[in-house]
C-alpha cells in the first residue's frame, strides 16, 4: 500500500467525537464513551467507596490517558461491588480487571466536568453516580487485555 493510499484510508477511518456535551439525562444503565472509557450510570455509590485525591480516571502519563474529572468526587471501590452494581442496571457482567474508579457528578454540572485532550469533554446531571469501565482488546491468544489510548 502506498503512502497516499494509507493517508486516504486513515482519513476515511477517523471518527471525530470531540464536541463537548452535557447529558440532559443519564439514568442508571445509561452508557457514554470517552475514548477507551465507558461511563456507566449506576444506582448508588458502592458501600466500599473511599475518596481518592487522584482525579485522573485512567492510569498512565500519555495524552490518551488524561481522562480527568475536574468537578465532582472520585472514589476507589471494591471491583466486586462495582461489578454487581453494573450488572444490576445493565444485565452485563464486567470483568474486575476492567473496572476503574467511580465518580459522582457535581451539584452544578457543566460540559467540562470530565475532560480529555483528544475526546469530547462531558458533564452529567447533578449527583449522578458513574462507574468507569476500561475498553478491552483481545491479544493474539484471545485473552482480554486493557486497551489504552
Amino acid at each position: 500500500m502506498t503512502r497516499t493510499q494509507r493517508q486516504k484510508r486513515s482519513k476515511q477511518e477517523v471518527i471525530v467525537n470531540d464536541a463537548a456535551k452535557i447529558h440532559a439525562t443519564f439514568e442508571p444503565g445509561d452508557v457514554s464513551h470517552q475514548g477507551d472509557l465507558m461511563i456507566i450510570a449506576i444506582q448508588s455509590l458502592p458501600t466500599s467507596a473511599k475518596p481518592r485525591t487522584n482525579r485522573q480516571l485512567a492510569d498512565g502519563d500519555t495524552p490518551g490517558s488524561r481522562h480527568v474529572l475536574m468537578c465532582g468526587n472520585v472514589f476507589d471501590a471494591d471491583t466486586a461491588d462495582v461489578a454487581l452494581l453494573i450488572e444490576q442496571v445493565t444485565g452485563c457482567q464486567v470483568g474486575h480487571q476492567y473496572i476503574g474508579p467511580v465518580f459522582v457528578s457535581p451539584a452544578n454540572p457543566t460540559c467540562d466536568d470530565l475532560t480529555h485532550p483528544e475526546h469530547g469533554n462531558q458533564g452529567f446531571p447533578a449527583g449522578t453516580v458513574c462507574a468507569v469501565v476500561y475498553q478491552r482488546s483481545l491479544d493474539e491468544e484471545q485473552r482480554g487485555a486493557r486497551v489504552r489510548d
